[in-house]
């Protein structure tokens, strides 16, 4: 799957709209910075050599910060300054006002100073068209910080996924719908909404499909508009199950279909030109699963991200743990922190597929792989955490 997605071309945005995205180009300082000399203390702007203690100087006038001063200083003479000031020209050091005593339009030095003295000198801390962002980091809090204090207003970015997302299914009902017999509640479009949001994606939810051909078709063919489609029912190989057929038939290559893994086994990927495809389980703990496993690296990747994988943490397991069926199995568990702060995690008794009620009370996955056979309490393992 991974070598599908490759990453979405660049859009510039307004630095406000870019925080987490990933850097399509680097991204350098508009200005120096500090962009001026500046006094790094309220206090007194003076010539260095000027100063001895006990020995007054005549104030010539303030200066704020956002303010600059008109003209040089003569010998002798100080200018009061406060924090963040640009200097007055042939100033080279700041006399902290604890270190002075002002009376009658002087300012008397307590300490002796020397040049560049509580002065932040244009450039010290970065140089314009110095990189801040380097192409493919991600523009966390701090780089966001860094850039707006340097001058930027907008950065290259790669564009946001637009994912379809459509589910099939004459059984299902609406949410929050009244019960009817033989029919289920509908949840995956919504799972797959706030999952892909969370992902930075835009999604487009498509109404549910019935187990049609024709209308599964038609539907397939309207959610390829996108960059990605993840359609959850209909892949396995009943009778009323369209999706595989209508991929086909909209010119879908399959890459592969089946996965050793529970919950998710029917998993189905493929593509058309650069649009994604996922047909996905229509149980809601599979589709989570598969999501949190291949959708989720692929949107990274599509992001700018190009080594995106799952993101598995470690814990300590609370209870055995062991894979079903021959399949690396995903069970559900309490996941906490222990006095130490490492994640510990407590399989739920009750495990299936089946089973969504069982999500209300956990965390995330353990990760039994097909090969471990019974893992012990006490062993270290991976878990998948929900968002």
């Amino acid at each position: 799957m991974a070598a599908h997605a490759e990453p979405l071309q660049a859009e510039r945005v307004p630095l406000e709209h870019a925080p987490w995205r990933i850097a399509a180009e680097d991204a350098r300082s508009a200005v120096d910075l500090p962009p001026f000399d500046r006094s790094a203390m309220d206090g007194y702007a003076v010539r260095a050599g000027d100063v001895t203690p006990g020995v007054a100087l005549r104030v010539a006038g303030a200066v704020a910060a956002g303010e600059a001063a008109d003209e040089a200083i003569e010998a002798g003479s100080a200018v009061a300054v406060t924090t963040g000031a640009a200097l007055p020209a042939g100033t080279d050091a700041i006399l902290r006002v604890e270190d002075a005593e002002a009376a009658d339009g002087r300012v008397t030095p307590t300490a002796p100073v020397r040049p560049g003295l509580h002065v932040r000198y244009r450039g010290e801390d970065v140089r314009a068209g110095e990189v801040l962002a380097r192409a493919g980091e991600r523009l966390d809090v701090a780089k966001i910080t860094a850039l707006a204090s340097a001058g930027v207003g907008e950065v290259a970015v790669h564009r946001r996924a637009r994912v379809h997302v459509l589910a099939t299914g004459s059984e299902l009902l609406p949410v929050g719908a009244p019960p009817e017999p033989g029919r289920v509640h509908e949840s995956n479009r919504l799972t797959l909404r706030v999952l892909g949001e969370h992902a930075g994606a835009e999604v487009v939810l498509h109404p549910v499909v019935a187990d049609d051909p024709e209308a599964t078709r038609a539907a397939v063919e309207a959610g390829l508009a996108g960059d990605v489609l993840a359609v959850t029912g209909g892949v396995s190989v009943g009778e009323h199950d369209h999706v595989k057929a209508a991929f086909a038939a909209c010119g879908v290559e399959e890459v592969f279909w089946r996965v050793r893994l529970k919950p998710g086994k029917p998993l189905w990927f493929g593509r058309r030109d650069a649009t994604l495809v996922f047909g996905l389980p229509g149980n809601p703990l599979s589709t989570l699963a598969c999501f949190l496993l291949f959708i989720a690296p692929a949107l990274r990747r599509l992001h700018g991200e190009p080594d995106a994988a799952p993101r598995f943490s470690r814990a300590t397991l609370a209870a055995p743990a062991k894979p079903d069926d021959g399949r690396t199995t995903l069970l559900t568990a309490v996941i906490a922190r222990d006095a130490d702060g490492g994640l510990v995690a407590t399989p739920t008794e009750q495990q299936g597929s089946h089973l969504t009620g069982t999500l209300a009370g956990t965390q995330g996955f353990v990760v039994a792989p097909h090969r471990a056979g019974v893992q012990p309490a006490g062993a270290r393992v991976d878990v998948l955490l929900l968002p």
